[in-house]
């Protein structure tokens, strides 16, 4: 039975570099016998696996959307009294 090839989505991404940058690129490019996005790819997975512990230390700290909010700082609260709003416990008598 023939494996099914697994269809992979990529994203283009684009960036602007200096002429020097791109003259510094070109020499990078030499020196290791590789193609320009071969690099890029090389040094982005080493970048990456530099941050893993930062992001999933991240990842770990988000609060989920549907948390309980026990107190809403932006909100203007209102002073208010359960004596004054229940009657029953002082009525004024008319005399």
């Amino acid at each position: 039975m023939a494996t099914k090839k697994i269809k992979r989505k990529f994203k283009k991404i684009t960036f602007k570099l200096s002429y020097k940058e791109y003259e510094f690129l070109q020499k990078c490019i030499l020196l290791e016998k590789t193609t320009t996005n071969k690099l890029i790819k090389k040094y982005l997975r080493q970048g990456f696996e530099e941050l893993k512990p930062r992001v999933i230390e991240w990842e770990n700290q988000k609060q989920p959307e549907n948390q309980l909010l026990l107190f809403d700082f932006n909100k203007q609260s209102k002073q208010s009294s359960l004596l004054e709003e229940e009657n029953f416990i002082y009525t004024k008598k008319d005399n």
